[in-house]
C-alpha cells in the first residue's frame, strides 16, 4: 500500500490509515497531499474531509504553496460544500490559515467573505494586515499564522553586523546565516570609516548606521545599506556626533537616542526622515543615558535603563510618544540589566541578557513587570532578536571571557536553551543582530 499512494488515491489511503492507526501509511499519504496541495485542494475528496483532518493538513508547515491564497480558497470551498453544517467550524479552521502570507492584493478582498467571518476571524485578518504593513517590525508578531511555512522561509535570514572579537579586533563585515548549510556567509563590508561604538537600525530596505568612535573622536556619520542593490550610500550626518547611543526605526523615520561624547552623556534625541533625508531635533529625555535598551511599541519608543554620566546602571523606563513629541516615565525595571538588549514580541517587551543574566517581561498596557527564568550565560554588550516566535541572544561578554553561544528563550515555556542554529563563528560582542528579508 505504501508503494501505491498517489494523487488519485491519497485521500482514501489517508482516511483508511487513520481508521486503522497505520502511522507510516498515513504519513506517506499526507506527504502526497501536502506536496501536491494546489492540485488536490479542490477535488471532491478534499471537500469531504472532516474538520479535524482538514485542520491537520492546512496547519502543516510543509503545505507546498507559494502563498496562502490557495489555502484560504480551499478552506472557503470546503465550508461552502456544506455551508449549513460547516459555517460554525470556519473560525476554528481559519485560525490555521497563514493569512499574513496571502498576497497583498488577495488579502484586500478576503473581507468580502464577511458572511462567514466571526469577530475572531476579523482579528486574524487585522493581524495579517498589520503584519504586511510593516516589514521592519513584522517579526514582533508571533502566532501560528505568522510562522512561515517551509516554502516561505527562503528570504528570511539572521544577519550579524559588526562587533569586536575576543582579542578586540573590529569585525567590519555583515554576514547572514544559511540554515541549509549551517554557515555564516558574507553579505557586505561596513564602510571604512565605521569603526566602533556606532548604532545600527533596521529600516525598510536595509540598515542605517549612525555615529561611532575612532581615534579619540566621536563621529556624526550616517550610512544607508540597501539589501536589494547591496550598496552603501552616505546619508546626511547626525546633528550631534555621538557614540554609545541607540537607534530604532518607526514608520519612515529613524530615531537616535542618548549616547556620549567625551565626558558628556546626552539626553538629546534626533530623528531622520528617510523620505526627505533630513534630520530634526526632538524633545530631550528626562534622564541623559548612554547604552540604553531601546525598542518600539505601537507609536512609542521605550528607553530602558542605560548608564548615567558616573557609569551607574539605571532601572528607568522612559517613553517617547512620536505623535506628540512628548516624553513620560513608566514603572522602573525591577532589576538592573547592565548592557543587555530589549525586543518586542506580541503585546509585551522583553529585556534580556546583559552582564546580569536578566529576562524581564514588561506589559505596556498595565505598566507592570515580571521577572522570568534567566539565561545560562552572561551576554554583556550582546544583541537580541525575535526569531520565529522565540527570542535569541547572541554572544557577548562575561566576567571572564567573550562568548560565541546563541541562547534561545521560549516565552511559552519560560525556558532557555542553547539555540540549534546561528551559533557565531567566533566569540563576539558589541555586534548587532537582525531578522531581515534577503533576496539572494
Amino acid at each position: 500500500m505504501m508503494k501505491h499512494v498517489d494523487q488519485e488515491n491519497c485521500f482514501r489511503f489517508y482516511q483508511f490509515a487513520a481508521t486503522y492507526h497505520l502511522a507510516n501509511l498515513k504519513r506517506n499519504a499526507k506527504r502526497v497531499i501536502l506536496s501536491e496541495f494546489k492540485a488536490l485542494a479542490f477535488v471532491d475528496e478534499f471537500k469531504k474531509l472532516s474538520c479535524t483532518d482538514l485542520i491537520e493538513i492546512i496547519k502543516d508547515d510543509d503545505v507546498n504553496v507559494e502563498c496562502d491564497d490557495v489555502v484560504f480558497e480551499s478552506v472557503l470551498a470546503w465550508a461552502c460544500h456544506d455551508l449549513q453544517n460547516r459555517k460554525a467550524s470556519f473560525e476554528a479552521i481559519l485560525e490555521h490559515v497563514r493569512l499574513p502570507y496571502c498576497s497583498p492584493n488577495y488579502l484586500r478582498h478576503v473581507k468580502d467573505k464577511a458572511d462567514l467571518f466571526t469577530a475572531k476571524c476579523f482579528e486574524y485578518l487585522h493581524e495579517a494586515v498589520v503584519f504586511q504593513a510593516d516589514a521592519v517590525h513584522q517579526h514582533e508578531i508571533s502566532s501560528c499564522r505568522t510562522m512561515p511555512r517551509t516554502n516561505f522561509r527562503g528570504k528570511s535570514r539572521l544577519l550579524v553586523v559588526g562587533g569586536l572579537n575576543d582579542v578586540n579586533e573590529e569585525c567590519n563585515h555583515c554576514r547572514y546565516y544559511r540554515e541549509d548549510t549551517g554557515c555564516w556567509e558574507s553579505l557586505t563590508e561596513l564602510p571604512e570609516s565605521v569603526r566602533w561604538l556606532y548604532s545600527v537600525s533596521r529600516v525598510d530596505r536595509g540598515l542605517l548606521v549612525t555615529g561611532g568612535y575612532d581615534n579619540d573622536k566621536a563621529h556624526d556619520q550616517c550610512w544607508l545599506f540597501d539589501v536589494v542593490t547591496r550598496k552603501w550610500e552616505a546619508m546626511p550626518p547626525l546633528m550631534y556626533a555621538r557614540y554609545f547611543h541607540r537607534s530604532v526605526s518607526l514608520g519612515d523615520c529613524v530615531y537616535v537616542v542618548g549616547g556620549k561624547v567625551d565626558d558628556k552623556v546626552f539626553a538629546s534625541v534626533e530623528s531622520l526622515d528617510l523620505n526627505r533625508r533630513q534630520w530634526s531635533c526632538l524633545s530631550d529625555m528626562s534622564l541623559p543615558v548612554r547604552s540604553p535598551m531601546v525598542v518600539t511599541y505601537s507609536n512609542k519608543i521605550f528607553v530602558f535603563g542605560g548608564q548615567d554620566v558616573l557609569n551607574n546602571d539605571l532601572c528607568s523606563t522612559q517613553v517617547f510618544d512620536t505623535t506628540k513629541n512628548l516624553w513620560s516615565t513608566r514603572s522602573d525595571m525591577p532589576e538592573v540589566c547592565c548592557l543587555g538588549a530589549a525586543v518586542t514580541l506580541n503585546d509585551c517587551i522583553y529585556v534580556v541578557g546583559g552582564f546580569d543574566r536578566r529576562c524581564l517581561k514588561y506589559d505596556p498596557a498595565s505598566d507592570t513587570w515580571a521577572s522570568l527564568s534567566r539565561p545560562v550565560l552572561q551576554h554583556g554588550i550582546a544583541p537580541a532578536v525575535v526569531w520565529r516566535g522565540s527570542i535569541l541572544v547572541s554572544g557577548g561578554r562575561g566576567d571572564d571571557s567573550e562568548s560565541s553561544v546563541t541562547e534561545q528563550y521560549d516565552p511559552v515555556a519560560d525556558s532557555w536553551s542553547t539555540c540549534s542554529i546561528a551559533q557565531l563563528d567566533e566569540p563576539m560582542y558589541g555586534h548587532c543582530l537582525f531578522n531581515i528579508d534577503l533576496y539572494l
